[in-house]
């Protein structure tokens, strides 16, 4: 069977009044009787005490007259029914002067309203009155078979106490003075029925009062536990200075720090959402980028290549042409088709390195867009540590109030077991805040390693383009002064006749020239070849990058996923 609260309450409240109940009877039973035979006993005594001084007031000495009258002194005892009667009429009690043994004056009659004279008095009562000298009270004295409390007082001649004349007794009907004992013991019950009704009834409205707040207070807690941080509280409950008061308020408070919880949470999953937005299209077109910048990097490797093979197959034809000066009349039309072709190659050459530059600057265009956007992706990768750090620190506060709200749902007891289930989901939910924290952590860390790589990278590719610009610009110095030189050595074909002299002397400049647009052909293949393997190993940082950044959009949207139960009303 299922106690709730207010069946609590209720045994609680009812069980200890119904033991007072049972221990105030018990107790009024016992102590109202003794009180009221001790009472009944002093009055008793207090009338026996007064009769005997009414007798002894008369002077002289108790005595039997020869009728068998008692006299005391010049007072006859054994006609004195007005002083009896007038003390019965005035105590309520029943008086009788004893001669020895023999009863000689009573007020008490019997069932024909005769007084009951002449009887002897009990064997205890002789004993310990009599014989004894002692006063005696007896709640057991059978007057014509009516049960009274009695009282018995010795009586001595005046000037003797060595032994009793005579006693006084004193009585009142045990069965009338029980009768309003028990009057009294059954007010007193009345009373303390009517005081536990009372207190049941009390007991019962405070039982029901209690029960409906903390009802009230177990729907809050489901409610704020089912995710709805807007819950309007009662604001009866609110302004209770007790207990439940104390819990409602309480509840409103765990309201208002989830709903600020929440909302912190639920503004750093956007901005992680926006920013992991961010980073993913940034990586995706920086990849994209970086790949645009390998494969035009590939091109001026080629372009390179070629221009060192036809810088080293005009070196050969230059070689070989001094070797045909002797023929260079026989020659000369050969030779205006070489000149042909190497002007040819020659504009080849200078579309190339025009090429080359072009090719220089958009890499270097690339190549800062490409820091840029690292730099970017660095401080959105500092935001996101940020934000991370202070979703760490909501989940330790969080927790820090799941231990509390467990403490004193502990405290509460049974009571306190929705309340600990709610603290335990808000823990496990600060836990998971916690676990998601630290894997963002780890994914901003390594994001921030590979940003600061490429950083560094993007920094050396500048200045190997650097260089390369400086190369070309001096290639593109030296091309021209080669096409100088072919337009000269053309127009010394036109006249070979006469200049082979001046012929000679070109062809060892052309060599010389020849010679070093090699090396720096050669040079410009080594340049493009390290930038093909630094872009190559950015692309592949970029391909990591993109991939955290995958990553932790997941984790975004999973932590979205998690708060997603808990409604909130936007400002």
């Amino acid at each position: 069977m299922k106690l709730t609260i207010r069946k609590k309450i209720l045994l609680c409240a009812l069980v200890p009044v119904c033991l007072l109940g049972i221990t105030v009877f018990v107790i009024a039973n016992t102590f109202v009787k003794n009180s009221i035979i001790e009472q009944v006993e002093s009055s008793l005594k207090g009338t026996a005490v007064a009769t005997l001084a009414a007798y002894d007031q008369n002077s002289g000495s108790y005595m039997e007259a020869t009728n068998g009258d008692i006299w005391k002194g010049s007072y006859n005892i054994s006609q004195s029914e007005n002083l009896v009667d007038t003390i019965k009429a005035e105590a309520g009690m029943d008086v009788t002067f004893f001669y020895g043994e023999k009863r000689i004056m009573t007020s008490a009659v019997d069932a024909n309203g005769e007084r009951i004279l002449g009887s002897p008095a009990g064997d205890t009562v002789v004993s310990k009155v009599l014989k004894g000298g002692e006063e005696f009270f007896s709640d057991n004295i059978s007057i014509d078979g009516t049960i009274f409390y009695g009282y018995y007082v010795p009586v001595y001649q005046k000037g003797d106490t060595s032994a009793p004349i005579g006693m006084v007794f004193a009585g009142i009907n045990k069965e009338e003075t029980l009768a309003g004992v028990m009057r009294i013991i059954y007010s007193i019950i009345a009373i303390v029925i009517i005081v536990m009704v009372f207190c049941a009834v009390v007991v019962s409205l405070i039982a029901n009062s209690m029960s409906k707040a903390l009802k009230k207070s177990i729907e809050n807690v489901q409610q704020v536990s089912a995710g709805n941080l807007e819950l309007k509280f009662d604001k009866s409950l609110m302004k209770r200075e007790d207990e439940v008061g104390d819990l409602t308020r309480a509840i409103r408070n765990l309201q208002k720090e989830l709903k600020k919880i929440i909302g912190g949470i639920s503004e750093s999953t956007s901005m992680l959402i926006t920013a992991s937005d961010l980073l993913e299209h940034t990586s995706h077109e920086t990849y994209q980028n970086i790949n645009n910048v390998k494969t035009a990097v590939g091109n001026i490797t080629t372009g390179a290549n070629s221009q060192a093979k036809d810088a080293r197959d005009a070196s050969d034809n230059v070689n070989h042409m001094g070797n045909l000066i002797i023929e260079t009349r026989q020659e000369a039309d050969q030779l205006n088709d070489r000149a042909d072709t190497m002007r040819t190659s020659s504009d080849r050459a200078s579309d190339t390195i025009e090429e080359l530059k072009n090719i220089s600057v958009e890499v270097k265009k690339a190549v800062a867009m490409i820091a840029d956007q690292t730099k970017q992706t660095n401080e959105s990768a500092k935001q996101i540590k940020d934000a991370s750090a202070l979703i760490s620190e909501i989940a330790d506060e969080t927790n820090l109030l799941a231990l509390n709200a467990s403490i004193e749902a502990a405290r509460a007891g049974d009571a306190g077991r929705g309340f600990a289930v709610v603290a335990q989901q808000i823990q496990n939910l600060a836990e998971q805040s916690n676990t998601t924290s630290g894997s963002i952590d780890d994914i901003v860390n390594t994001l921030m390693k590979n940003s600061e790589l490429v950083v560094g990278t993007m920094a050396h590719v500048q200045e190997i383009i650097e260089r390369q610009g400086e190369h070309i610009t001096s290639t593109e110095q030296t091309v021209g002064e080669v096409m100088d030189e072919i337009k000269s050595s053309i127009e010394g074909i036109k006249s070979i006749e006469s200049k082979t002299k001046e012929l000679e002397t070109a062809r060892n400049e052309i060599v010389g020239i020849i010679s070093t647009l090699s090396d720096i052909a050669e040079a410009n293949v080594t340049d493009t070849t390290q930038t093909s393997g630094v872009i190559t190993e950015v692309a592949d940082s970029f391909e990591s990058v993109e991939q955290s950044a995958e990553n932790l959009r997941k984790t975004a949207d999973l932590l979205a996923e998690n708060i997603g139960s808990f409604h909130l009303v936007k400002d």
